[in-house]
């Protein structure tokens, strides 16, 4: 397998968790923000006593978010740590995040449920840019995750030696 030996090509690979993690945290409390922002906007505008739809679509595009945020505040804990098991989950909610991003957005854009699709043209063609640009971080995240973890495996089975 391929390893990295360093984070974005210039830091190490702890100090890369680490802001992998912190930037994990900023964009996805960041999209939660704006998904509760569309809700709040369409709900007073469109009902005020009723429970909307609009409730429970929103709670299921904020989950992919919440599997990102939980992900890299678990990140930050096996960076401090440095226990294995806080390693493999993160990388177990790394994986499930864009797996229910990219099966959410298909199935609620087929049904015309997607919050933030349904706005204008202008959203659903930035929707899409953040998908692919989601894909391409987590997925680069994730090689950086198993690096570290893989660097002190090896570590610790030189140290046991």
């Amino acid at each position: 397998m391929i390893v990295a030996k360093k984070c974005f090509f210039c830091v190490s690979l702890q100090i890369g968790c680490i802001i992998i993690a912190l930037i994990g945290l900023c964009l996805s409390t960041t999209n939660i923000n704006y998904i509760m922002h569309l809700l709040n906007r369409t709900y007073n505008s469109e009902t005020k006593y009723r429970f909307p739809a609009h409730v429970f679509h929103a709670c299921l595009q904020i989950f992919a978010e919440l599997l990102s945020f939980c992900a890299s505040y678990i990140l930050i804990l096996a960076v401090l740590s440095q226990y294995f098991c806080l390693f493999w989950t993160t990388l177990v909610f790394q994986v499930l995040q864009p797996v229910y991003l990219i099966s959410y957005s298909i199935i609620s854009s087929a049904m015309g449920k997607n919050l933030i699709i349904n706005v204008s043209l202008w959203h659903n063609i930035t929707y899409w840019a953040h998908i692919v640009i989601r894909l391409t971080m987590t997925s680069y995240f994730t090689f950086i995750t198993c690096s570290y973890y893989r660097q002190l495996r090896k570590e610790e089975t030189e140290n046991i030696a």
